[in-house]
């Protein structure tokens, strides 16, 4: 009643008590009051508001670091109705919960919520699965722009950008905001991709060919130039031009991994693809001779995997590629 009373609605003693019973509704029986958690988060707020002297307006009732541990609960539970939300496909309410959160990050000063993972950074990433799911993509451009603009560490972010441009049909877009994420992430194997299968769809690889080659006639020692044009023929099945440039990337950066496996994986599936035509020959003399090339190719493949592995252990790819080569190769026990 004192809320909606005109004469009490604003008083500091109302928002004093509304704070923490709102919350322990939210916490404890929500099912009375879904929007309570939203109410005890505007009240908590409200009781950190400062007179003329900088105190806070309930300082007669309740301690400021009472007020601000109650807020920091208001955090956590709305990012956690946020996520339910999301889960039950209720996109809308998701945004909702997400966005009272950035209300109450300024007032964080000890970075509690951080310390939960709850940061500016998250909860624009997470309400930006929210609008996609929505296909509201004026709201996921908003989002992930505001991502981007703070230099979110994150590769997908661009990739994302990119497909909400294509949706948008607008490919140049698309195709910018690749480019944009390669020169922030310039290794990342799934933005290297990405832009290249972008450039197979609209076909058009002959033009990134032809850019990375004028790159490279700029800066010929730069690595990941010859390693992403050698991704180009590697994808358009150009066997001999693929090899040759992951070998000159590795002839600078023998150190990198994305070449080494790819190298190692390029000799890989060659290997594969002549053992099964051995097979598939009834030829004893055609048999005998296709093994002993995929055997050969195998042979090679397996010094840039086993370097693979050894700068990367964790990357499942490079061990399942290591485990296939050596059964192929009759090393069992390895395998």
């Amino acid at each position: 009643q004192a809320f909606v009373n005109e004469s009490t609605s604003n008083d500091p003693k109302m928002w004093n008590y509304r704070a923490p019973i709102y919350l322990q509704i939210a916490l404890k029986e929500p099912s009375l009051d879904e929007d309570a958690i939203l109410k005890a988060t505007e009240a908590h707020i409200k009781c950190l508001q400062k007179d003329e002297k900088g105190r806070i307006i309930v300082r007669k009732w309740t301690t400021e670091e009472d007020i601000l541990a109650g807020l920091i609960q208001c955090g956590y539970k709305l990012f956690n109705v946020a996520i339910d939300k999301y889960n039950a496909k209720d996109y809308t309410g998701a945004l909702k919960y997400y966005n009272a959160i950035f209300d109450i990050i300024p007032l964080d000063a000890e970075d509690q919520l951080k310390r939960g993972n709850i940061t500016k950074e998250t909860i624009l990433y997470n309400s930006f699965f929210a609008s996609s799911k929505m296909k509201d993509n004026a709201t996921s451009k908003k989002l992930l722009q505001q991502l981007i603009d703070i230099n979110f560490n994150e590769p997908a972010i661009y990739i994302h950008m990119s497909n909400v441009y294509l949706e948008d049909k607008n490919t140049d877009k698309a195709l910018e905001y690749l480019k944009l994420g390669r020169n922030m992430f310039e290794g990342d194997q799934s933005l290297i991709n990405t832009e290249i299968n972008l450039y197979i769809q609209l076909g058009r690889t002959s033009e990134l060919i032809e850019k990375l080659g004028e790159a490279i006639a700029l800066d010929s020692e730069n690595d990941l130039l010859y390693f992403n044009r050698g991704t180009i023929y590697d994808q358009e099945g150009d066997f001999v031009n693929a090899e040759k440039d992951y070998k000159a990337s590795l002839a600078i950066n023998p150190d990198a991994f994305g070449t080494n496996y790819n190298l190692g994986a390029l000799y890989f599936n060659a290997g594969v693809a002549i053992n099964n035509k051995a097979n598939d020959t009834s030829s004893n003399k055609i048999f005998e001779k296709l093994k002993k090339e995929a055997e050969a190719s195998f042979a090679k493949a397996l010094p840039f995997l086993e370097t693979a592995y050894e700068l990367n252990g964790e990357d499942k790819n490079t061990l399942l590629s290591l485990k296939q080569l050596y059964y192929l190769s009759g090393d069992y026990k390895k395998s």
